[in-house]
């Protein structure tokens, strides 16, 4: 949405309170690298469109021409605190709400009962104030879900009439009996001719086999008779000639001497039939006669008996011959299959041989690949120191925060304290923060074993301003107002101690360095502090430090 209108305060507003783009009151303000205003709607549309986007501002001013992208789209804290206590007054007719421009964003503006909203149903829409929208929900919309007090289903309001037309519970009239009590859904089953149930319901003419499709009351069937007398005697005596005029057809001379010759030809084709079959039986008995009749020789056998012992000696003579074949070609077989073998054992000699050089070769190659291997791990290796440092920094960055604080929780509290009593890591960093996008870049440092006058019986809580990427924009030496909290776990009595930067020290001029010399709280809070019962500033071995950095007069 654009930005508020001008009139919505109760007096005029200064132009830093406009956006550039709509010339409205800001509405959710951002501020470019180049210190212009806009909503944040009306800028992201504007670069969402075309990608970039010139500076308005800047061309009014004759400026050089920022071009903005919406990585440039940064929300103006500053701006919008100054606007949250401004006094503005609700613009929807008959609402005489006044209060801050806050309140008005918050709370005021999508509660407004006499905003104008619409209705919430698509194919309605209608228009009216926030408070009638209810009203309008229950009684008016036409798109309102009813109930049907017949099947209970729900339908919309405007759907209702042409639902009742096809409800399959609706009460419906029998159209033969009167009855009104009747669902839609069985007025089927009792107008039924076999199973239904109504005692008028019409049944078939009498004389519906004859053409007669009439469906008549059964009270009233002496009377359809009576009246139809004529059609049902016309009807009997059409289909009576339709009946006489097939059997002159069948009794017709000419049809009875086809029939007769027909039946006389089939029976002689059977007798010729019947006849041939006879033949053919006698041939095949004087076959099988002539074929059991068999000659006997002096020895007593038979011709037959002769053939077939020949036969029999045929048959053994061949299978030995054809045996003797088949081990003479094993025996060739066996031959080559030696001679083969023979020069296979020498080829193996041979490749046995090539083989060992083989190895050797590859054994040389195998030690060569391992020194490259060594050589290669070493180069990982860096690389993965490189890959963890910058794993580190990613992180930090994900951690980071850019409105001035910094809550920082300190997990594994009890093995880090531990390490800070025996030396081994006296003292442990948070991860940075900064008080904007653009702005100044610092951390806190720990030592939850002392440090200084607070060795051994305090720990010791120091802020410390960090070398950032735009420290030549920023106002030197860092003179904000610096609050360090120990937060209490049980919402009691937290730790707190400020302090505002001194300008003369070196700890808060334009970093040279990495860092900055840390300054702070050397007796922040006694040892013995952290295990008081009644609080619960290590719960879990977690603790939490907070530090907030006012930032309330940077730009």
């Amino acid at each position: 949405m654009p930005g508020y209108p001008r009139n919505i305060f109760v007096h005029q507003p200064a132009l830093k309170f406009l956006c550039i783009l709509c010339s409205e009151v800001l509405r959710d303000p951002t501020q470019t690298v180049c210190g212009h205003r806009y909503c944040r709607k009306c800028l992201q549309d504007s670069v969402e469109s075309s990608g970039t986007i010139k500076c308005k501002g800047c061309e009014v001013e004759d400026n050089y021409e920022s071009i903005l992208t919406i990585e440039d789209i940064n929300s103006d804290r500053a701006i919008l605190r100054e606007l949250n206590e401004i006094e503005v007054r609700c613009q929807n007719d008959g609402c005489l709400w006044k209060g801050l421009y806050k309140e008005y964003c918050e709370g005021h503006e999508s509660l407004c009962p006499f905003a104008t909203v619409r209705c919430i149903h698509e194919r309605c829409r209608a228009q009216m104030r926030r408070k009638d929208l209810t009203e309008h929900l229950e009684r008016n919309c036409i798109r309102r879900p009813v109930t049907c007090q017949f099947c209970n289903d729900e339908v919309t309001y405007e759907e209702s009439k042409s639902h009742q037309k096809q409800c399959p519970k609706y009460p419906v009239i029998c159209q033969y009996c009167g009855r009104k009590d009747i669902l839609r859904e069985k007025i089927a089953i009792h107008q039924d001719l076999v199973k239904g149930d109504c005692k008028k319901k019409p049944i078939p003419c009498h004389f519906k086999d004859v053409g007669c499709d009439e469906m008549v009351d059964k009270n009233r069937i002496q009377d359809h008779n009576t009246e139809f007398i004529g059609k049902h005697i016309l009807m009997v005596l059409n289909v009576v000639t339709t009946l006489l005029a097939q059997v002159k057809v069948m009794k017709d001379d000419s049809i009875v001497e086809r029939l007769k010759r027909t039946i006389n030809e089939q029976q002689k084709r059977i007798e010729s039939l019947a006849s041939d079959t006879q033949k053919l039986e006698t041939k095949v008995t004087q076959v099988l006669d002539a074929k059991s009749g068999q000659s006997k020789l002096d020895n007593g056998l038979s011709v037959p008996q002769i053939k077939t012992m020949l036969d029999k000696l045929d048959s053994s003579l061949k299978e030995l011959k054809d045996k003797q074949t088949v081990l003479h070609t094993k025996a060739n077989t066996f031959d080559g299959v030696v001679a083969v073998l023979n020069n296979q054992v020498e080829h193996d000699e041979n490749m046995m041989q090539t083989l060992k050089s083989e190895r050797i070769r590859d054994r040389e190659l195998i030690e060569g690949l391992e020194r490259k291997i060594k050589a290669q791990d070493k180069i990982i290796a860096v690389k993965d120191v490189a890959l963890a440092e910058q794993d580190l920094r990613i992180q930090s960055l994900e951690m980071a925060s850019y409105d001035g604080v910094l809550l920082w929780k300190i997990s594994d509290f009890e093995r880090k304290r531990h390490d800070a009593i025996s030396g081994r890591t006296t003292s442990i960093y948070s991860p940075c923060f900064y008080t904007s996008r653009h702005g100044y870049k610092m951390c806190a440092r720990i030592y939850l074993n002392g440090d200084g006058m607070g060795k051994g019986n305090h720990v010791s809580v120091f802020f410390t301003i960090m070398k950032g990427l735009f420290d030549a924009l920023l106002r030197w030496p860092f003179r904000q107002k610096v609050t360090l909290m120990w937060l209490d776990q049980n919402y009691r009595e937290h730790v707190i101690d400020a302090f505002r930067p001194d300008p003369t020290s070196s700890s808060f001029k334009r970093p040279t360095q990495d860092m900055n010399i840390a300054s702070g709280c050397p007796l922040f809070m006694p040892l013995s502090q952290l295990d008081s019962p009644r609080h619960a500033y290590v719960r879990d071995d977690v603790a939490f430090l907070k530090v907030i950095v006012d930032t309330s007069d940077l730009i």
